[in-house]
């Protein structure tokens, strides 16, 4: 990894109970968040992937099964207050062993309902706002009829039907996607009866774009490359 200390954002947890006040923060290298669409209400986290010791791990995840709030700040991106739920998300850990280091780092890694799942809701969150990703993504996740050449004409209805929305985000550029199966099927049904839209006239295999992490979380053009030393990560 190079630079990575400059794409990382912060992550705080503060709770306060009548026997004690628990703040820290941690490193945050991925995140995914919908502001808030009111002004008194929270934003809503849908991914978040931090790395710290065992202590600040265990509470984060304990924050994160009752609901707890937390505050998140980044490259581009001021102190937020988010929350993740209410639904519990589901939490994936890990062990970072460093060379040279007496402990291991833990990695966390906590994904909302409609990422983990998106069929259940009509909202399909993404990671990546390419628009071969998306039509890509969308198509084997709502199991749509599919070419690979359909994809700009796919963004293009989602910008005409304001049903495209990005997304904060550190370490991926995030956006929402609005809308059922059944209103992507009555678009593409109108797109070939129209002839915009037309299938192969021979029966053959689809060769689709491959999208690996590397592509979707990947750091922002232009950033400059620097080695990441030891004394960059938490303690």
């Amino acid at each position: 990894m190079l630079n990575a200390h400059l794409r990382f954002g912060w992550l705080q947890m503060l709770k306060v109970t009548t026997q004690k006040t628990t703040s820290f923060r941690v490193r945050l290298d991925r995140l995914i968040v919908e502001p808030a669409p009111r002004r008194n209400e929270l934003a809503k986290a849908h991914l978040i992937s931090v790395i710290a010791g065992d202590t600040q791990i265990a509470a984060i995840t304990a924050g994160l099964s009752e609901g707890g709030r937390f505050a998140v700040e980044g490259p581009g991106l001021a102190s937020l207050p988010v929350q993740i739920g209410p639904s519990k998300p589901q939490t994936y850990r890990a062990t970072l062993q460093l060379q040279g280091r007496r402990r291991p780092l833990r990695h966390l890694i906590a994904i909302s309902e409609e990422l983990a799942s998106p069929m259940v809701t009509t909202k399909v969150v993404l990671a990546d706002s390419h628009p071969q990703f998306m039509w890509a993504a969308v198509a084997k996740l709502l199991g749509l009829p599919a070419m690979p050449e359909w994809a700009e004409w796919f963004y293009d209805q989602l910008l005409c039907q304001n049903a495209i929305t990005p997304l904060l985000g550190i370490g991926c550029s995030p956006v929402l996607i609005h809308g059922s199966r059944e209103e992507f099927l009555a678009w593409l049904g109108a797109g070939v009866r129209s002839g915009v839209l037309t299938f192969p006239e021979q029966n053959r295999a689809v060769q689709w774009p491959r999208f690996g992490l590397d592509h979707v979380l990947r750091p922002s053009e232009g950033e400059e490359a620097a080695p990441l030393s030891e004394s960059t990560l938490p303690a």
